[in-house]
């Protein structure tokens, strides 16, 4: 342990695990519902506007979040990329150098709480967590956050230990960046540190450097300018809404339907805190020792420390009903320092202790390796009933049956292999060799990355409906004359992945709205129209195409669809097909060319099935779910 923890070899090894976590799919993921997209977007529109003030996703305004995380993404994408190539991964890797510097300041901060070989070993596990991996490879605010966070409170470590008005100013520059960040979270992680360990240790000398001028004024120089900026255009509207109509509903109820019990995190963190799961238990049971005095002044020092960062922010978040998981991703970094010390305690630590955190793991590793190949399996095509229906009425492409054996093999092979690994680190644990212990369980942490976020994830067809869209627009050119950058897009389906993919000209709104929309256009336009969302549209729609009986309601669909086909010159039909994550539905979007510049003379106006498929169409289908 101790060579690999040696001088600036141990920081290049701990970044570099923190990327390579963050990195597992960050170039093949889609972008993802709802958050990122909505962050990606409204950057977006930030380079196509000049705009680097307000944030906007279309047409509304989105006080929510501070700027900080839109004007990282905004820099990456200007480097790397352009805001017209809708390229995810441009926005990602400001989240990738979060998780990085999390990682890194959990080392630095911990070096002084916990000694070097626990502080690497701590920082090498949480580098690899499940948690700070997936958030490092997500484009949004949280991996920034727990870098930001982590680096204050690693700044008021070093503090402790005597360190003086530079580390001050480079924890006030943390707090600074971590509110344009997201807020009040990450100065109510520190706060909350300081009053605990006021209260408990009766003394405040140490933060005396706090109090050096130029940082406070540092922190607020990096926040009011913008927030002056963003009340004067929004005329007072950002702190009204950021406050009323985004922090009180969470504060008051279950926003968004994301609530969950007390204990909610507590019972997530085996899962979500792997692979440093594996020594967390004899950690915290050497913080208690040295607690009741068994061990030196210093070591209680430190564990008080720990536990005034993570047992506050980690209450606050129990009791707030709004939950999400990586709510509590702050207190990470002090839990991943407290397994190190259980690594480098393990073999002194009691057989329960031990066992109880192999337990918590085994488990942990268990549901993963079953949990992954089985989501893959349900999402990994979208052979929907309504897309089978509608492809044999004419509707072209849009869904997959069965899945494909190369990409399948792949996933349940690196499946097999996290499975091994997270058996030959409970295995090594058994033994006497910590740098052992702690590698497999870091290429542990690495393998649930490549399995679920680089095979399974990536490669599960039925939930990339966006991509879909995307993919079948691409194809403008040939069916209406007009490049697919250039066609304008009004869909009823109205997720933001959606718009992202296909650019800030994209309408959303109800079926009525977008037809209407296309009725009222003499250039080709594409109608996405989200069949899982409306019946009468749905099943007006298989009426039409003469797939199911009609009725009423789809009497009065036929009409409204003859009007339009007609309004519109409705040139093509395709589809895509599978899964609304977000909403957990089955979806089937019908997608509508019209106006084409050179439709094909060949293809008859009225849309309808040929007699080829009478037989077929005669069918009662019985066995459909949906009627």
């Amino acid at each position: 342990m101790a060579e690999l923890a040696k001088g600036i070899r141990a920081y290049i090894i701990i970044g570099l695990l923190a990327a390579l976590a963050a990195l597992a799919g960050i170039f093949t993921l889609p972008p993802l519902d709802r958050d990122e997209s909505r962050f990606a977007q409204a950057t977006a529109q930030m380079l196509e506007t000049g705009d680097f003030v307000s944030i906007n996703f279309l047409d509304e305004a989105r006080n929510k979040k501070p700027v900080g995380i839109h004007w990282l993404q905004a820099v990456s994408v200007a480097a790397f990329s352009s805001a017209d190539a809708r390229e995810i991964w441009a926005y990602r890797l400001p989240s990738m150098f979060g998780a990085m510097l999390a990682a890194l300041a959990c080392f630095w901060g911990g070096q002084r709480l916990v000694g070097r070989k626990a502080a690497f070993a701590g920082a090498a596990l949480f580098a690899v967590t499940i948690l700070l991996g997936i958030e490092g490879g997500i484009a949004k605010t949280d991996a920034m956050l727990v870098g930001c966070t982590t680096l204050a409170m690693a700044a008021l470590a070093q503090l402790r230990a005597g360190k003086g008005k530079k580390t001050a100013l480079l924890f006030w520059f943390a707090i600074g960046l971590g509110a344009l960040i997201k807020g009040p979270v990450t100065p109510m992680v520190a706060g909350l540190a300081v009053l605990v360990l006021v209260i408990w240790e009766r003394k405040a000398n140490w933060l005396k450097p706090l109090g050096f001028w130029p940082g406070p004024l540092l922190a607020i120089a990096m926040v009011l300018p913008w927030l002056i900026s963003i009340q004067i255009a929004t005329d007072g509207g950002f702190l009204r809404q950021a406050i009323g109509d985004d922090l009180a509903p969470k504060l008051a109820g279950a926003a968004e339907r994301h609530g969950g019990l007390f204990g909610y995190h507590l019972l997530l963190a085996p899962l979500l805190l792997f692979p440093a799961t594996l020594t967390v238990i004899p950690g915290l049971a050497y913080v208690t020792s040295a607690l009741r005095g068994r061990t030196d002044e210093k070591t209680a020092n430190a564990a008080r420390f720990l536990l005034a960062w993570a047992i506050p922010v980690w209450i606050v978040f129990e009791l707030l009903p709004t939950k999400l998981p990586h709510y509590v991703l702050p207190a990470y970094p002090a839990l991943a320092l407290i397994a190190g010390w259980g690594l480098m305690q393990l073999n002194k630590a009691a057989a329960w202790q031990k066992w109880t955190s192999w337990a918590l793991f085994a488990v942990a590793g268990l549901v993963f390796a079953i949990l992954m190949p089985v989501l893959f399996v349900v999402y990994g095509n979208n052979a929907s009933w309504d897309a089978v229906r509608l492809s044999l009425a004419g509707f072209e492409g849009g869904f997959e049956l069965g899945l494909d054996p190369a990409v399948a093999t792949i996933v349940f092979l690196t499946a097999a292999i996290f499975a091994i690994l997270t058996g030959a680190a409970l295995m090594a644990a058994r033994g006497r060799s910590a740098v052992l212990v702690l590698c497999l369980a870091v290429a542990a942490g690495l393998g649930w990355q490549v399995m679920a976020r680089g095979a399974a994830a990536p490669n599960a067809y039925a939930v990339r409906l966006a991509d879909q869209v995307r993919a079948a627009r691409s194809y403008s050119q040939t069916i209406a004359g007009i490049a697919p950058e250039d066609i304008v897009t009004a869909s009823s389906y109205t997720e933001p992945s959606l718009v992202f993919s296909l650019g800030t000209d994209t309408l959303l709104g109800t079926a009525e709205e977008v037809m209407a929309f296309a009725e009222g256009r003499e250039e080709p336009t594409l109608v996405v129209l989200d069949l899982s969302r409306d019946a009468d549209l749905r099943h007006g729609m298989l009426a039409w195409f003469e797939v199911v009986r009609g009725d009423e309601a789809a009497r009065n669909f036929i009409d409204t669809w003859s009007a339009f086909e007609d309004r519109a010159n409705v040139c093509h039909l395709g589809l895509a097909s599978g899964t609304n994550y977000s909403r957990g539905d089955e979806t089937v979007l019908a997608l509508v060319w019209t106006q084409c510049a050179a439709p094909d003379e060949s293809t008859p106006h009225s849309f309808r099935p040929g007699p080829e498929f009478e037989e077929w169409l005669d069918q009662e289908f019985p066995n459909d779910p949906q009627d």
